[in-house]
């Protein structure tokens, strides 16, 4: 997997977080690869998910990530 792709999807969740869908349509990938790219950052510990006030599993960064 591209570190180049992992590091455009960190810079736009820092932007704001965003669902997958959103994450993908920004990212001009499908849903599927985007997947791939969160569950690697999360594995690392790079991001978090939650669950926002219309119930929709949103993604940002870990604040103290390097």
């Amino acid at each position: 997997m591209s570190a180049k792709l992992r590091k455009q999807a960190l810079q736009l969740l820092s932007e704001q977080p965003m669902t997958l869908k959103e994450l993908a349509e920004k990212m001009e990938l499908k849903e599927k690869r985007t997947y791939r790219i969160l569950k690697s950052l999360f594995q690392k510990g790079r991001i978090r998910a939650y669950t926002d006030g219309d119930n929709k599993r949103r993604y940002r960064p870990v604040e103290n990530a390097t």
